[in-house]
């Protein structure tokens, strides 16, 4: 009996002091933890750390708002610079690499901040449309200027138009030349060359670049041109995009916040 009434008193001290320290009146014990009042004591729950959430803060961190409009001049310039050395034979892996690195993450990064799944896909076609007239205008550019600075000029006589039937209809044309010369037989043509129509074909003998039709001098400063404002717009519009979504996020925010602190329960005042 002594050994039952002992252990049922030790049981009891251990519950005491397992929940908690007597209150400065002396009229109950204070519970340790997440509780009600006199009601059963809970203990804290424990913050359970998953790779999943690691993953998310790490997200969270690289997706950063500040970061991503930091970066965004960097990518373009990717954009920029792979459709410029594309026109180049052995710079092609290269090129795509750069370009395809920029305009991927543009596309899918910079729309990613905002919280509105339609606009956010709004705003990956509208960067789309800018990046990808970068990258067009800088191969023109480049092709022209080395055909310019470097290349010969032939004129020519079109012998033949062939036309080239798959998903898209494309058309080439046999040129014919006056004399013996190493200028391409063979250039790559639209709908509009006809047959014996006069020509002058401009191609680099060094054959760094792919020959074409040639155009007056000072063409390439026009694609370059149009290749910077695109360059230009597709910074802009993506500046634009963060600047969007940190302002949806700010007012879903408020909003969320307003809407807690309205529906907070009222908390009954200590008698």
């Amino acid at each position: 009996m002594k050994l039952m009434f002992g252990s049922a008193v030790g049981g009891s001290m251990m519950t005491d002091l397992e929940q908690g320290e007597p209150a400065a009146d002396n009229r109950a014990l204070v519970p340790a933890g997440r509780h009600r009042r006199d009601g059963q004591v809970l203990p804290p729950r424990r913050r359970i750390r998953t790779r999943k959430a690691r993953n998310a803060r790490k997200a969270g961190r690289t997706t950063s708002p500040r970061r991503v409009a930091l970066l965004i001049p960097a990518a373009a310039l990717l954009v920029l610079a792979g459709g410029a050395l594309a026109s180049f034979r052995w710079m092609l892996v290269p090129s795509l690499v750069l370009g395809a690195a920029g305009g991927i993450w543009l596309i899918v990064m910079v729309p990613g901040l905002v919280p509105d799944g339609a606009l956010s896909r709004l705003m990956m076609a509208l960067l789309a449309v800018p990046a990808v007239a970068t990258a067009v205008l800088a191969v023109n550019a480049s092709q022209g200027f080395v055909l310019e600075m470097r290349g010969e000029v032939r004129s020519g006589v079109v012998a033949r138009v062939i036309e080239h039937h798959g998903k898209t209809t494309s058309y080439e044309c046999v040129i014919r030349y006056h004399g013996v010369t190493k200028a391409p037989g063979r250039l790559d043509c639209g709908n509009s060359d006809h047959v014996d129509e006069q020509v002058r074909v401009a191609w680099d003998p060094s054959g760094w670049v792919e020959p074409d039709f040639a155009e007056a001098n000072g063409t390439y400063r026009f694609f370059a041109i149009l290749a910077m404002g695109s360059e230009i717009a597709l910074v802009f519009l993506g500046e634009f995009t963060v600047f969007l979504g940190v302002v949806l996020r700010a007012a879903r925010g408020d909003v969320a916040r307003a809407t807690g602190a309205d529906g907070r329960p009222g908390v009954a005042s200590a008698g």
